[in-house]
């Protein structure tokens, strides 16, 4: 139970507020989108920003697994339709675009290619339930920015994490995952334990819950039942559920959700 009790309203600095509204532009600034009086200002505040420079990086982690992350083919069932519609043939071509047969060509390609684009990234989109909406993953995310935003806590305690927790807590032993940090928090109103680790030169981060509770969240428990794990990505953030060695086990990463799977099954 926490302490309650009246709480103090402190007043937003000058300085508090300059921070928070520099802070709005790490972002844009990251994607190179900022005008150049902005840009100047953020450079001007991550020399002397320990924090804002380590959301700059986090931000650039999210841009480069973005890039690298894979657009999925269309599915069987959308070839078909496709093919159904027809091809351009030489006689349409003709009747619509009478002035030039290969321009009209590539027009209708180009028209067929654009209907599939957007089917796929509607099917992508609808693909997942979002993971705002799923209490663990949406706690588990907040308290991944919460732990970054203060660089996390001094040391990793395994002894000290696992005191009163009522279940397992398996640590990643793979090479070039070295722990570095430990904490408790909670997650969906459930204890939970945090661990962070380096890997391949960025932060990953694992969350570890009961068994019971990863499997009653909406669409987690059907993928976990159906494929033997969850995994969602969204804006470059990889995420990965799955049950291991008596308790669930959330990781978060700026790396697609396939890499992070093969860490952990």
């Amino acid at each position: 139970m926490g302490i309650r009790g009246r709480q103090q309203v402190h007043p937003v600095t000058e300085a508090a507020f300059q921070h928070a509204r520099l802070q709005e532009l790490v972002a844009p600034f990251a994607d190179g989108e900022l005008p150049r009086e902005q840009k100047r200002a953020v450079e001007e505040h991550l020399r002397g920003c320990e924090r804002c420079r380590c959301e700059l990086a986090l931000q650039r982690d999210l841009s480069r697994a973005l890039a690298r992350e894979p657009i999925p083919g269309a599915s069987a069932g959308l070839r078909r339709r496709i093919e159904a519609m027809g091809g351009p043939t030489e006689d349409r071509i003709e009747r619509a675009f009478p002035w030039n047969r290969r321009w009209a060509s590539l027009a209708l390609a180009a028209m067929a290619l654009l209907a599939v684009a957007g089917t796929v990234l509607r099917v992508r989109h609808q693909a997942s339930r979002p993971m705002a909406q799923i209490p663990v993953l949406r706690d588990a995310l907040a308290d991944c920015r919460r732990a970054m935003a203060r660089n996390f806590p001094r040391k990793a305690d395994l002894p000290a994490l696992a005191e009163g927790l009522p279940f397992p807590i398996p640590v990643l032993d793979r090479p070039g995952v070295e722990l570095f940090s430990t904490w408790k928090t909670t997650l969906a109103g459930s204890p939970g334990a945090g661990l962070a680790y380096r890997w391949r030169g960025i932060i990953l981060v694992q969350y570890t819950v009961p068994i019971d509770l990863i499997r009653q969240q909406p669409g987690v428990g059907e993928a976990l039942s159906r494929a033997g794990f969850y995994a969602a990505s969204e804006l470059g953030q990889g995420v990965v559920a799955v049950v291991a060695k008596g308790s669930g086990t959330v990781l978060i990463a700026s790396a697609p959700p396939e890499e992070l799977r093969r860490l952990i099954l």
